[in-house]
């Protein structure tokens, strides 16, 4: 691996808008050396930092977790939405967590990967200084990530681009380039040149199109009708990416056995609680959503574009998925974000903002994405169910 090459997206931006949000009810890990340093800079009365359980550090090298106030925000949080610590010691003063929020960086045998999370609200308007023009702070946040953790290096060796078939990186290299060429970030004025929706059946194709000549990519296994079994997903993919208090939910895997359970014996029909009621999935779909403002189709685009130039869709990016299921995946969140959009127009105000629902919606996402620990037997449910061009076709038809 090179460690020297660092990878930058094209037309992504990211500057701190000080809106505070991730200074809320946000968990803050902290290392060792954030506890000694900040007690050091901040006497106080009473403890700043509370000892993480074994349980929790899913991350080896953070120990402790920052106490918030009793209105949940961080207590370094000013009236002014700013950190007291960056204002009166310099940004190396804050917990290395807060240092590398939102810039993420995924190791490849081509390189590090750079990018940001669509957890900050800076992200989601896409304001500031272009990432590309930020090499020397991103420089110097993945030397900070790596000196946490030195292990940090997912091997991709084991990817494959369907089960069964495995796929050498220097062709997964000339197959993601044809895929972020579909979704890179547009001008305003260009945004219906692509519709966003049309490219997603057209990257699969082009995926699909390399599989060895012979590959059964449609594989029945189960009774139960297709449209049914579309339905099973989408109810366990919505529940579990869209809980109803993102920061309460403690499930971090999918129901697997409930899945596989309603597959072999299927029900007469499937039904979620949305809105304090429980309505059927197909009642559920029947609301319609008009076309997105280009504002919106640009925030879609550009968490597409940034998950699948930091490869965190497949493989060890995301639960050892193939490149074909990880791919359909990605596409099928995208579109229970649309779902979810024509539910929470439902039930909000109609001069509810448009793009500030949808960027709500894609923040929970991000969030569940990051928290995500898939079990095998999930993985492997994923694996099965979401290989099917025909269920992403018929996913994409529900969205719409």
């Amino acid at each position: 691996m090179d460690e020297a090459i660092l990878h930058i997206p094209e037309g992504i931006n990211f500057e701190c808008t000080g809106c505070g949000n991730c200074c809320f009810s946000w968990p803050v890990p902290a290392t060792d050396d954030d506890v000694e340093r900040i007690n050091k800079l901040v006497p106080a009365s009473l403890p700043l930092f509370r000892p993480l359980a074994a349980s929790e550090q899913k991350l080896s090298a953070y120990t402790h977790t920052l106490e918030k106030r009793a209105d949940g925000c961080c207590q370094f949080l000013t009236e002014e939405n700013r950190c007291r610590l960056h204002l009166e010691y310099g940004s190396e003063a804050k917990p290395a967590m807060c240092q590398l929020f939102p810039y993420t960086f995924t190791p490849a045998p081509s390189g590090i990967y750079a990018s940001v999370s669509f957890a900050s609200t800076g992200v989601l308007y896409n304001s500031g200084m272009p990432l590309s023009q930020q090499r020397p702070l991103l420089d110097a946040r993945w030397r900070l990530l790596s000196n946490l953790m030195p292990g940090y290096r997912p091997d991709w060796t084991t990817a494959q681009i369907a089960d069964g078939v495995p796929l050498a990186w220097d062709d997964y290299l000339a197959v993601e380039t044809v895929l972020l060429a579909m979704f890179a970030p547009v001008m305003p004025e260009k945004q219906n040149d692509r519709p966003l929706v049309r490219c997603w059946e057209t990257a699969s194709a082009a995926v699909v199109a390399r599989l060895p000549a012979g590959y059964e990519i449609e594989k029945n296994l189960t009774d139960a009708r297709p449209k049914v079994v579309d339905q099973i997903l989408l109810k366990a993919l919505l529940e579990f990416y869209f809980p109803p208090d993102v920061f309460c939910a403690t499930a971090h895997d999918l129901p697997a056995r409930q899945i596989a359970v309603q597959l072999v014996t299927p029900p007469n029909k499937v039904r979620i609680e949305y809105g304090g009621s429980e309505i059927s999935v197909v009642h559920l779909l029947e609301r319609k959503l008009g076309a997105l403002s280009p504002a919106c189709g640009d925030l879609i685009r550009r968490f597409v574009y940034c998950r699948l130039f930091a490869k965190l869709y497949f493989g060890p990016g995301y639960n050892n998925l193939s490149l074909i299921a990880g791919l359909h995946h990605l596409f099928i969140l995208v579109a229970i974000i649309r779902i979810q959009l024509k539910q929470t127009q439902f039930l909000q105000k109609p001069e509810t903002e448009q793009f500030m629902q949808l960027a709500e919606l894609v923040r929970t996402l991000e969030r569940r994405l990051t928290v995500a620990s898939l079990s095998r037997e999930s993985s492997t449910v994923l694996e099965v169910l979401l290989s099917s061009p025909q269920r992403l076709s018929r996913m994409i038809a529900l969205a719409n």
